[in-house]
């Protein structure tokens, strides 16, 4: 298979236009997910925030993640969210969160950007530009760098595979061998029609994890870390994918490797204290053995010519 490079995108521009804005009625409405590589996006808007009786603010939130997965662990970058006003641009509003790490927070998803709008409608009559046609504009911009995420000497490429998404190129092999010996695998999505970034993170954490199963040495399972990696990855694997017993007895055999590990280790402990408990005691016995040897020899002393049946009045004339 020829490899297809793909362009990893660092920086974008999302432009969402909201329509019939008077007649939103939800307390949140969410923008279509765009992407910087495989990093997902989202905006979110709360038209009426209430903060008192007298006080509602509209907030705008640029969210990393989609409900459905985080990207990755940690993300790093600059973020920029504008209102435009779409009479003078001088006025658009603008909030800058820079370098700024994100990671992930409840429901798989992080904020990186926030915008309030105090009093909307007011705004809105006082200065005309933010709504007009009952249409709003709100454009986020993100940039995105791989502090702590990659190598940037040799940043991650990605490939196409099997035309359903786009693979780091590491995992394409692992995938390929467990993908033509279970082609159900591949099959299970294909026929449910999943979305591309749905199978970008279905084959992802399954190449991640066959990453790890072929890579990682036993003593590494000592590690707590790579317990807890493991296992999320098998839970986010399994609810991927229709059928995984031929990868299930592998994983769960792995994981009873840092059980052993603890039951060795705790044995080890087990076996030092009491080695130290038998020098000790070691050590005690033989100093008994000395003292035992002195009254032996002071008993000897105090015995010689003393004869308890001797009579007591014997030798009186």
């Amino acid at each position: 298979m020829k490899d297809q490079e793909v362009k990893v995108l660092t920086n974008v521009k999302f432009t969402w236009t909201v329509n019939n804005f008077s007649e939103v009625t939800r307390e949140k409405l969410y923008s279509d997910t765009f992407f910087t590589g495989p990093y997902s996006w989202r905006i979110g808007i709360c038209p009426e925030l209430s903060i008192s009786k007298s006080v509602k603010l509209m907030s705008i939130n640029l969210y990393a993640g989609d409900n459905v997965n985080f990207s990755v662990e940690r993300i790093s970058g600059n973020f920029k969210l504008s209102l435009v006003n779409q009479v003078e641009t001088n006025s658009t509003i603008i909030k800058e969160s820079e370098n700024i790490q994100l990671n992930q927070g409840d429901n798989n998803v992080a904020c990186a950007c926030s915008l309030l709008i105090r009093c909307f409608n007011n705004i809105t009559h006082g200065c005309p530009g933010f709504l007009v046609n009952d249409t709003c504009i709100i454009v986020a911009e993100v940039s995105v760098n791989d502090l702590g995420l990659h190598d940037h000497n040799h940043p991650p490429s990605f490939m196409d595979f099997k035309g359903l998404c786009k693979i780091e190129k590491e995992y394409v092999e692992v995938l390929e061998e467990s993908c033509s010996k279970y082609p159900s695998l591949v099959e299970c999505h294909i026929n449910r029609k999943r979305s591309q970034r749905f199978n970008e993170y279905s084959f992802t954490a399954l190449g991640k994890l066959l990453h790890f199963l072929k890579t990682k040495k036993v003593k590494e399972m000592m590690i707590d870390d790579a317990c807890k990696e493991l296992q999320y990855l098998w839970d986010e694997v399994e609810i991927r994918f229709d059928d995984l017993s031929w990868l299930e007895p592998h994983v769960k055999s792995a994981l009873t490797f840092f059980e052993k590990a603890a039951k060795v280790e705790k044995l080890k402990g087990d076996v030092a204290d009491l080695e130290e408990k038998a020098k000790t005691m070691k050590a005690e016995a033989i100093a008994l053995d000395a003292d035992l040897e002195k009254t032996k020899k002071e008993l000897a002393i105090a015995e010689d010519g003393f004869d308890l049946d001797d009579q007591l009045g014997c030798g009186i004339p």
